[in-house]
């Protein structure tokens, strides 16, 4: 009886453990930084989508991006996934999000004013999400755009800018 009772209380206590780690705290980026992330990937196509657990378009497409990434990453693809939650909730909303579509890319917490981040990163952008970049291999911005996008539309993209250096 008593290996029995050792078993249980092992048991509570992993469970107990378990329930009680946070998910570590997700990168904070800022215009400035997610600059300079882009600029260290020269050499890759990047994708940088800005998204928040709250839009319903951001949600629909991430199982694509996912998709894209496990795709094409060897050719030479880069995904920041951005997101727009507030910085105070998004170590509580974010890391399930990212754990239910098996997200395996960067996923990083905007920490700045949005409207100081626009005005910094993409003068015109008004702040409708899903908001989606490509960089060429140089590192130069070729798209913007803003909405909910298909795999294919992704891939063609992502195509066209693999082509360019």
């Amino acid at each position: 009886m008593m290996g029995w009772t050792r078993v249980l209380l092992g048991l509570a206590l992993v469970g107990l453990t378990t329930t009680m780690i946070a998910d570590p705290a997700l990168p904070r980026t800022n215009a400035q930084d997610l600059e300079r992330r882009i600029q260290r990937l020269k050499g890759k196509v990047v994708i940088v989508n800005l998204w928040a657990t709250w839009c319903d378009p951001c949600r629909e497409e991430m199982p694509d991006m996912v998709r894209l990434y496990n795709k094409y990453r060897k050719q030479g693809l880069e995904i920041l996934a951005v997101s727009m939650d507030d910085p105070e909730e998004a170590d509580r909303v974010v890391p399930p999000v990212v754990r239910q579509y098996r997200v395996n890319f960067p996923v990083l917490i905007l920490y700045q004013d949005p409207n100081q981040f626009a005005d910094r990163f993409d003068r015109p952008w008004r702040g409708e999400i899903p908001r989606t970049y490509i960089y060429s291999k140089s590192g130069k911005r070729l798209k913007a755009w803003s909405g909910k996008r298909s795999l294919q539309e992704f891939e063609r993209e992502v195509k066209e800018a693999m082509r360019q250096k």
